[in-house]
């Protein structure tokens, strides 16, 4: 009621009206007295609980998002070695002019970036395991079902990637094909560090498939990425179908 009181009843009040104001025989009136300050509080630690509980709900989202941020897009280092989720480590053939980390070696390892994207896991402290958990892929890749291949089945992706040589391209993208696989090199099976083979002077299994991938992204994919990336993805399978070899020869040249 004292909300519709107008200014000029508030300045002209009754004494009648002072009165009741002082009065506190109503049981209604004591209970308003006694019980509004405590409804009050409970209104401050119910806001309290409101906003705890939002603060909770939010943090509870950042959290798998902040883990993920973790170790997806990471990157490791070993030496002179950057690698990570879209990156490899490759032996690949000397520039001209260009010098090898060890002498007498006529490629040199180099990071490359690929199409695949792996969960990078944080430095154990031990190169080799790092190596073995983010240069060694493992998995399927987005392309996997498309192309009937899987890093966690490298076997049978090996003999379905070799069914691609067979495909057959544009003019344009025969030339593509031609750059990439004649620059990419066999360094443990038909070669070696220092008399490193092309792959297509190569007649193994694993030469065939790395062949076949190439045409197979080129013609599924050519659009979208770039040579550098198909020659990095080409890396990522041969670091899984010869992961020794390439931790060795990677170790060996971060020590350089």
């Amino acid at each position: 009621m004292e909300n519709n009181i107008t200014k000029e009843e508030k300045m002209e009040e009754s004494p009648l009206r002072r009165a009741s104001e002082t009065q506190s025989t109503s049981p209604f009136h004591r209970v308003s007295q006694d019980t509004e300050p405590f409804l009050f509080r409970n209104n401050y630690i119910l806001a309290g609980v409101v906003i705890l509980t939002i603060l909770l709900f939010i943090n509870q989202l950042l959290i798998p998002r902040a883990y993920a941020s973790g170790i997806i897009g990471g990157t490791v280092n070993l030496g002179k070695f950057e690698y990570g989720s879209k990156i490899t480590l490759k032996p690949m053939p000397l520039a001209q002019g260009e010098e090898p980390a060890i002498s007498g070696y006529k490629s040199k390892v180099k990071p490359i970036p690929t199409i695949s994207e792996l969960s990078t896991t944080p430095s154990t402290g031990d190169s080799v395991q790092d190596l073995l958990n983010n240069v060694v892929p493992t998995g399927t890749p987005f392309y996997g079902q498309e192309a009937q291949v899987s890093f966690d089945d490298p076997i049978t992706s090996q003999k379905n990637w070799g069914t691609y040589r067979s495909l057959q391209l544009s003019s344009s993208e025969q030339e593509r094909w031609n750059r990439i696989v004649n620059s990419f090199t066999c360094d443990y099976c038909c070669g070696s560090p220092k008399n490193p083979t092309i792959i297509t002077h190569c007649g193994c299994a694993h030469s065939i498939a790395a062949q076949g991938m190439a045409k197979w992204f080129i013609k599924n994919y050519g659009d979208k990425y770039s040579d550098e990336e198909i020659y990095g993805e080409m890396a990522r399978w041969y670091a899984l179908w010869y992961p020794k070899g390439t931790i060795e020869r990677i170790i060996q040249e971060a020590l350089v």
